[in-house]
């Protein structure tokens, strides 16, 4: 469990095939929830159960090209399942928050439908591609090869179930005995080498073209050790998209705060001055109690003393 304080905000990357959450403070990011889909209640409850406090604010990152009515479907969405605030970013500045510094890099971001390259410095964007390869298209070739061992006809959800399934197994192990069937990750890496192949020679094109200082790779697929081999020399940063979410979701946070901090100045500058206005006409005793009034509100907070102060001005106009 961990302390938030007051006004929790988190960020959310809204993936194609899967969501994370994240949260952003002083100390650093922390990723706490995901799910699949598009479940924002599922990943607002498990903020709640972290910070054991209700979270009712969120940042959601979505690809630059989600056309607007499908942005504003996934807001009614994070509405409905209770988060009151949500703002929307767009993928490219959520990359470039989560990177965090100004050197021109270069990141491959593995998603479930493609690849999506993106040559970023000082939170531009040089250019982008996209390769599709991604975390379905290796489901579905793994699963026509798990159909063809089984001498099964026709593919279904259930085959491309486990297909995803062993194919996390086989990031970890090296075989997996499936349905009496030794499955072996050469055999993944065998049908994944290629099409990978395919997506490392767009990346070298855009290395020579822009000559980037980083290299980096992200999303489900960069854990995939064939993704790691061929696109080696590369750094591999897990949840950088919801990372820069929630690092928007921390400035929001403190330029709220701020404001709020502002107009609580001027609300009490404001009193003071209709204080002194009214005090004149005071007798000695009612000065006095003034100043006994105005004792109690020495440890008080701003709100504390905001609401004395207003209630002063009322029992001063009705002496």
């Amino acid at each position: 469990m961990a302390t938030a304080g007051l006004n929790v905000c988190v960020g959310i990357d809204a993936g194609s095939s899967c969501s994370k959450l994240a949260y952003s403070d002083n100390l650093g990011t922390r990723i706490i929830a995901g799910s699949d889909g598009f479940d924002f209640l599922a990943l607002r409850e498990e903020a709640e159960i972290f910070f054991d406090e209700p979270v009712f604010s969120c940042v959601i990152a979505v690809n630059d090209d989600t056309p607007s009515r499908q942005r504003e479907n996934l807001r009614a969405k994070a509405v409905s399942s209770g988060f009151r605030d949500v703002e929307m970013m767009g993928g490219f500045e959520a990359l470039s928050l989560g990177l965090g510094n100004e050197t021109r890099t270069l990141v491959c971001d593995f998603g479930a439908s493609s690849c999506r390259m993106t040559v970023l410095e000082g939170g531009e964007v040089l250019e982008n591609a996209v390769v599709d390869v991604g975390g379905d298209f290796f489901d579905k070739n793994f699963a026509e090869y798990l159909t063809e061992r089984r001498l099964i006809k026709k593919l279904d959800d259930t085959i491309l179930r486990e297909a995803k399934r062993l194919k996390h197994i086989l990031s970890e192990d090296g075989s997996r005995l499936w349905n009496n069937i030794e499955i072996l990750r050469e055999d993944f890496t065998r049908l994944a080498y290629f099409p990978i192949l395919r997506a490392l020679h767009t990346a070298d094109r855009l290395k020579r073209v822009w000559g980037p200082e980083r290299f980096v790779i992200t999303g489900g697929s960069a854990k995939i050790p064939i993704v790691q081999e061929i696109f080696k020399g590369a750094e591999i940063l897990d949840g950088v998209i919801v990372k820069g979410a929630s690092m928007k979701a921390l400035m929001l946070t403190k330029q709220e705060a701020r404001k709020n901090i502002a107009d609580t100045v001027s609300r009490m500058r404001e009193l003071r001055a209709e204080i002194l206005r009214v005090e004149e006409g005071l007798t000695r005793s009612q000065k006095d109690r003034l100043y006994v009034l105005f004792r109690q509100a020495e440890g008080m907070n701003d709100s504390g003393i905001i609401t004395l102060m207003e209630n002063l001005i009322r029992e001063i106009r009705n002496v």
